[in-house]
């Protein structure tokens, strides 16, 4: 117990008490300066650290074309005239022939030019707010409304305004 309240306190009460903590006693590991291969995905995921946060698994491709397909059913409760609805389908729609023209991963990666485990996390995301969208309905707006428009007025007219 003594010898971890002493790794708290400062370095010269340590030595006026005589206590020297382990880590002290231990030689200074230098970390070396070395080159890495950014052009390999695999290595780059490692280093960036996206396998740690994602976890990898075995049919990620499979995995993504069902998240796509997901988003696609989320989407269609949306009118077909919205921007919205046209914007997510165009860009399912693409992802999913790069998916269907390409069989290993990295080459989709490279093609979409995002790691897969991103983009399964980005489509439960764009389900979860195509389903929030559909509910709200953004689109349905009365034939009177009209929208707030602040006119600008300059900061120096206001100041001078309350001297």
């Amino acid at each position: 117990m003594l010898r971890q309240l002493s790794n708290v306190l400062p370095g010269t009460i340590r030595a006026a008490c005589g206590v020297t903590p382990v880590a002290l006693n231990r030689g200074f590991k230098a970390v070396a300066d070395v080159e890495i291969d950014f052009s390999n995905r695999e290595t780059l995921k490692k280093y960036v650290g996206i396998r740690d946060h994602l976890s990898k698994e075995p049919g990620t491709r499979g995995k993504l074309v069902e998240a796509l397909s997901e988003v696609l059913n989320a989407i269609k409760a949306a009118p077909e005239t919205s921007d919205y609805r046209k914007a997510v389908e165009a860009t399912c729609q693409y992802r999913l022939k790069v998916c269907q023209q390409n069989e290993s991963d990295a080459a989709i990666e490279e093609v979409l030019d995002a790691h897969l485990e991103e983009l399964i996390k980005e489509c439960k995301e764009e389900a979860r707010l195509a389903t929030y969208i559909a509910g709200t309905k953004p689109w349905d707006v009365p034939a009177d409304y009209a929208v707030p428009v602040v006119d600008y007025q300059d900061a120096a007219a206001v100041l001078e305004a309350k001297k």
